[in-house]
């Protein structure tokens, strides 16, 4: 019973976190689009090669958290049906990186992306739109970080 609760909860897990990755990659193909402009920019620029940069390492470690979480709770999902209850020590183990990785990256993609404004200008909706992906994106980074708790307290207690 507890391990069939604990495996539908990964199930979950990993159903949010593919949709958090698919909102992940809306917001970088939509970067992408304006990533030329941005390059050209940052050859004449240090600020804007700084905030080409940052673009992209926030991104990057955004979308990486997130399949980290994926991958992590798809494996926890599917383990139990193959190979019985995770190990509690392994679970936690499991637990606590995903919290860590997922609080630092949210903290890094919200230091860089917490002051970016919407631009009320044609030819820019598809970065305005990555901007509200990227803000969508933190929000269920926080999701994700209290799931991962919430199925840690779980497993201590079931």
């Amino acid at each position: 019973m507890a391990t069939t609760l604990l495996s539908l909860l990964h199930a979950l897990q990993a159903s949010f976190s593919a949709y958090t990755l698919y909102l992940s990659s809306t917001a970088i193909q939509n970067l992408q689009k304006y990533e030329e402009t941005s390059k050209k920019a940052a050859k004449y620029s240090n600020t804007a090669e700084h905030q080409l940069h940052k673009t992209r390492t926030t991104q990057a470690s955004g979308a990486l958290s997130v399949l980290l979480s994926c991958l992590c709770s798809a494996f926890l999902a599917i383990y139990p049906l193959f190979s019985g209850r995770v190990g509690t020590i392994k679970g936690l183990l499991v637990v606590g990186t995903n919290v860590a990785v997922l609080e630092m990256a949210r903290q890094h993609v919200s230091a860089f992306w917490k002051d970016k404004a919407k631009m009320p200008l044609p030819g820019v909706g598809e970065y305005n739109d990555a901007i509200t992906k990227t803000q969508e994106v933190k929000l269920n980074m926080a999701y994700l970080i209290a799931s991962w708790a919430g199925v840690g307290v779980l497993s201590l207690v079931l």
